[in-house]
């Protein structure tokens, strides 16, 4: 059975709108996150060229450089959701409530 789809990365989604990205983005922190994203495994982030070892293939393979943002599905994305799988295995069947308050230091 073959996909009807081609297969479509958030960074062609943020590339197809950048020029809306100082609009979009509320702060200049996620304006970064977004040119970083749509700039990942990208000639503009650089790379490096890779031979093959094996004498059979002995072809040379480009290798882009990543962005290394949290936020990228490309580079962090599956480690952060197995952060939170493995926090929610911590968690109480409870519910839970958040809250702050200062103590006088003596």
């Amino acid at each position: 059975m073959s996909n009807r789809y081609s297969a479509c990365q958030l960074a062609d989604i943020i590339r197809a709108f950048h020029t809306d990205i100082p609009t979009i983005a509320s702060n200049t922190w996620k304006a970064r996150t977004l040119y970083a994203l749509m700039r990942c495994r990208t000639a503009e982030m650089g790379g490096h060229i890779d031979r093959c070892d094996n004498p059979d293939c002995n072809k040379l393979h480009i290798s882009y450089n990543s962005c290394r943002n949290r936020h990228c599905p490309r580079c962090q994305g599956h480690l952060r959701e197995r952060w939170i799988q493995d926090r929610e295995k911590d968690l109480l069947n409870a519910s839970y409530f958040h809250i702050v308050f200062t103590l006088p230091d003596t």
